[in-house]
């Protein structure tokens, strides 16, 4: 009968995975709080915007191109994909950048 040594490749294997599966999981936390953070900023721009009597044309505008962005995003999040966290991520960033205007 012959025993598989101590350092076995498939434990080793295993437990590398393992590892692959935490740092995996701290990368998308990290990830998912940077754009919660900027969707944060994004969103504090334009709640202070409430407090204006009378916000200039230009805000305004600006405002509802950002609302028409917000409402033209298309996603399958039940599917997973990494296209729809860079559609998320790149709406994001464009507000910040129109956001940053002001």
């Amino acid at each position: 009968m012959t025993t598989l040594p101590e350092a076995s490749p498939v434990k080793s294997l295993a437990e590398e995975l393992e590892t692959v599966r935490l740092l995996w999981r701290q990368c998308i936390e990290t990830y998912a709080s940077g754009v919660e953070a900027t969707l944060d900023q994004v969103q504090a721009s334009v709640r202070g915007q409430q407090r204006a009597r009378k916000l200039p044309v230009s805000k305004l505008g600006d405002l509802r191109d950002m609302l028409a962005m917000c409402r033209g995003l298309n996603l399958r999040p039940e599917k997973g994909r990494r296209k729809d966290l860079k559609k998320i991520e790149t709406l994001i960033e464009e507000l910040r950048l129109l956001t940053e205007q002001w």
